[in-house]
């Protein structure tokens, strides 16, 4: 063999040898990063309110591995999405559990980066219970909110109505509610206990909150936010970078 047979064998384009020659800046083929499922990005606006539900000092994870980095879990409003949020380490005596935080997302915020969005299995049990008592203070403090659900709820299906899905709300008390307000619409929580004893407004709207965020599989959501299934955090570009059959797809 002589020439530039011999110096240079005829390759086919799927082959990658190291010891084979490059043209002059070619890096080889792109490698998928060996994270097959990298974290998302999750952003919280400024102003966003937050409430606290459980400070876990030692239970984040730095960049060298060491479980030590101050974390919180936290409840968004008014979309309801639970999330793990970096805390500030010289912050955190000022800290409360249910206190209610304003999103700055500066330095001198109690508040840092968000690390990922949290379903209501990953919650710690103090988080568990704060839960409840969250929202319990977030409809009372926002009655009239509320108030007009009731006035205006309406049929969900042709067999259904809104007023049905929440919690402990039957066909009798439903009539109940929907007849008086045909008359008189409420004007305030206080009017409801005291002209339809069965209905708890404070507790129901709390109870189906925690509905909504606890069950992946709710078909109807009429406070919080539907969250997007996901199988898993991989990228759509490492889908379709290479076909399943391409040889410099890493095995």
């Amino acid at each position: 063999m002589s020439g530039p047979e011999r110096r240079y064998p005829k390759q086919s384009r799927d082959s990658y040898s190291r010891n084979s020659p490059r043209k002059p800046g070619f890096r080889g083929p792109r490698r998928i990063s060996r994270r097959s499922h990298p974290r998302p990005n999750v952003y919280i606006k400024k102003g966003t309110q937050l409430y606290l539900l459980d400070i876990l000092q030692h239970g984040g994870v730095d960049k060298a591995g060491h479980s030590w980095h101050p974390i919180c879990q936290v409840i968004e409003i008014p979309t309801f999405r639970l999330l793990e949020v970096n805390l500030n380490k010289k912050l955190i005596p000022n800290l409360e559990v249910q206190q209610k935080i304003i999103y700055e997302g500066s330095e001198e915020s109690p508040l840092g980066r968000v690390n990922k969005v949290l379903h209501y299995d990953d919650l710690t049990p103090t988080s568990i219970n704060t839960l409840s008592s969250v929202l319990e203070s977030y409809v009372k403090e926002n009655e009239a909110k509320f108030l007009h659900f009731i006035n205006n709820a309406g049929p969900i299906t042709l067999k259904r109505h809104s007023l049905e899905v929440l919690p402990g709300v039957g066909k009798k008390l439903m009539w109940e509610i929907i007849k008086y307000r045909e008359k008189h619409p409420f004007q305030s929580f206080k009017e409801i206990h005291e002209n339809i004893p069965g209905f708890k407004p404070v507790d129901v709207f709390a109870k189906r909150i925690i509905e909504e965020i606890s069950d992946p599989d709710q078909k109807h959501y009429l406070f919080a936010k539907r969250q997007k299934k996901q199988s898993g955090y991989r990228r759509q570009e490492d889908h379709r970078r290479y076909r399943p059959d391409d040889p410099r797809r890493r095995r």
